[in-house]
């Protein structure tokens, strides 16, 4: 048997056990964060490279009232919000010989899991959380412990970015890379190429360049969420997640909850901006105006004109 490859299988599993199936009762950043009432994360969920939780917004408390908001807490929370069934049917998590262990996600209790923060290792589930901060947790699709005593496994890829804005018609170019071990165990960032761009969950033609390059516009308003996966599945990726808001242009007729606003000031192009719409009563069957919509990431003032 291969020592360096054999070696190297033992770090990948050592490097599992600790950030999925017990969790790692001496992590320093364990006790750095105190509960402060209520943040807000996004995290990501995917069974076995099927994204199931799309960098959704997820308001956590302390629900194990340990002081602290973790990560344990912000994968209960986004169960109890978006699992059929809640938390108690979707998620699990026991105290073990190591500290706090994830047991079942999305209803699955394989054990076969990882997760991460703002695309980076964590070590354990009381690993603390800050607001803002992109939690993501996935079942892995392939786990395979080879002859030579190595093993394959989903590699953790990331887009360049999490979030971003544009005008209707615009280029973006991005880039998505994935994490490798390097000759010395540590974990590198690569290129990943030829890639399938999904948008809202379904291939497109898009496939990213031996840099891992590729690029995206929209000609219609709204928000849209990007993914990409590996045809031949070399390597298998851990979905990375992508949230775009494109803005609707002046004068344009937008779509809310089955009513119909016009837009009296562009949008700004960037998220949690204000801008100003107009509604009509008489075109929406005299319905009443709430004092605030949500469009494709900006919060809209809305003023009554009938």
């Amino acid at each position: 048997m291969n020592i360096k490859k054999k070696f190297l299988s033992m770090i990948l599993i050592a490097a599992l056990i600790v950030t999925s199936f017990t969790g790692f009762a001496g992590n320093t950043r364990v006790h750095a964060a105190e509960s402060d009432g209520e943040i807000t994360v996004y995290v990501s969920i995917s069974d076995k490279g099927d994204v199931v939780v799309r960098q959704q917004s997820v308001e956590v408390t302390d629900v194990d009232d340990d002081g602290a908001l973790t990560i344990a807490d912000a994968l209960y929370c986004a169960h109890e919000k978006y699992y059929k069934g809640g938390a108690a049917a979707g998620y699990a998590a026991e105290e073990g010989q190591y500290g706090l262990g994830l047991t079942k996600l999305w209803g699955d209790e394989s054990f076969n899991f990882g997760y991460y923060v703002n695309d980076n290792m964590a070590w354990s589930l009381t690993d603390p959380i800050a607001d803002r901060d992109y939690v993501t947790a996935w079942i892995y699709k392939q786990m395979i412990f080879n002859e030579d005593g190595s093993m394959t496994s989903d590699a953790y890829s990331f887009f360049n970015t999490r979030v971003y804005s544009a005008k209707k018609g615009a280029t973006k170019k991005l880039s998505l890379s994935y994490y490798v071990y390097d000759e010395n165990w540590n974990l590198v960032a690569q290129p990943a190429k030829n890639a399938v761009i999904t948008i809202g969950n379904k291939p497109t033609e898009i496939t990213t360049s031996k840099k891992g390059k590729f690029s995206l516009s929209f000609n219609k308003s709204g928000s849209y969420f990007v993914s990409a996966f590996n045809e031949n599945d070399d390597p298998v990726l851990v979905p990375p997640t992508l949230v775009i808001f494109i803005q609707p242009d002046k004068g344009e007729v937008i779509e809310v909850k089955n009513k119909k606003y016009t837009v009296t000031k562009n949008g700004k192009v960037k998220t949690d901006k204000k801008g100003k719409v107009t509604f009509s009563k008489s075109a929406n069957n005299g319905k009443s105006a709430p004092k605030t919509i949500e469009y494709a990431g900006v919060t809209y003032k809305v003023k009554v004109v009938d």
